[in-house]
């Protein structure tokens, strides 16, 4: 009993090494521009020598309010409809799918110098998000600021995963152009580092199943009443021996 409700270090230990070694080990993994798609929420912020009166793209404090919360951001930004397309002042419908910020960026900006002095673009993601189920210690829904995130951050902002979470077996949903993928990931490898898994993109899932212990119910065991009924049975069976 005591057996099989334990959950052994080696199940519980991240990134773990057969190797005997106090070297530092590195692992190339180099990070990818995120591309922008359908249905991507995008704030630009463009700005030029010319005057605000002039230049009504003009992203100055006073436009929306001196907010630059995510849910200020969320209302001015620019939402990529179905095909790829947003629509913008001057511009009209503009393709970005398929870039990623740095590259819509440029592309913007070489269309606004036809109507701008010299402007300068600033475009970014607005309300990445992921959401992280099953064996955490808080699941749920969590927005980022940052350009990358990793799987280990993921869960981190999610409080880790319990001790009763099955860490060999985490799984990373993600949808692309409609097709739905569902990748396993070990988190006891230190393998990870250098794969390509280790990276989230935005709208990803991650789950956490179970470890067998707590699929049989170890954790809510009721050990009082079966210890019970033990000292019970051997009062008893030691009262009849002696009579």
């Amino acid at each position: 009993m005591l057996f099989i409700s334990c959950v052994p270090q080696k199940e519980i230990v991240y990134l773990q090494d057969d190797q005997s070694t106090e070297e530092i080990q590195t692992f190339n993994n180099e990070k990818e521009k995120i591309l922008i798609k359908s249905f991507d929420q995008l704030y630009i912020q463009v700005s030029s020598f010319d005057d605000g009166k002039i230049n009504f793209m003009s992203n100055d404090a006073n436009r929306y309010g001196g907010g630059r919360s995510e849910a200020d951001l969320a209302m001015v930004s620019y939402t990529v409809d179905s095909n790829g397309f947003i629509d913008l002042p001057i511009i009209g419908k503009f393709k970005v799918s398929g870039l990623n910020a740095d590259e819509a960026a440029d592309k913007i900006r070489e269309e606004l110098q036809l109507y701008l002095n010299a402007p300068t673009v600033k475009l970014s993601f607005v309300n990445k998000n992921i959401t992280v189920l099953g064996y955490v210690t808080n699941p749920g829904r969590y927005f980022y600021a940052s350009e990358h995130l990793n799987i280990l951050q993921a869960l981190g902002m999610a409080g880790d995963i319990t001790i009763y979470g099955n860490r060999k077996y985490a799984v990373i949903v993600r949808v692309v152009d409609n097709v739905v993928s569902k990748q396993r990931v070990d988190l006891t490898n230190v393998a990870l580092l250098g794969d390509d898994a280790f990276y989230l993109q935005p709208n990803d899932v991650v789950y956490v199943e179970p470890l067998k212990t707590r699929k049989w119910g170890i954790e809510t065991f009721p050990w009082a009443i079966v210890l019970s009924s033990i000292t019970t049975f051997i009062l008893v069976a030691n009262y009849i021996s002696n009579n």
